[in-house]
């Protein structure tokens, strides 16, 4: 053969590549989420203490 047949070239690492980032942002998007969780909970926690304070303000 003078010209051999070229197969086309299947481009698998392209589609793995974004499956691979995929994971990444949500492995941070969780970690965000626990974070925020945590910063929050003191927050919550004083909100449930002086809550009468904020609902009564908004009444008025």
């Amino acid at each position: 053969m003078r010209y051999p047949v070229r197969h086309p070239v299947i481009h698998t690492g392209r589609r793995k590549g974004k499956l691979v980032f995929r994971a990444i942002a949500d492995v941070l998007r969780q970690i965000g989420g626990a974070v925020a969780t945590v910063v929050t909970l003191p927050f919550r926690a004083l909100a449930r203490l002086f809550g009468g304070a904020s609902g009564s303000a908004r009444r008025a």
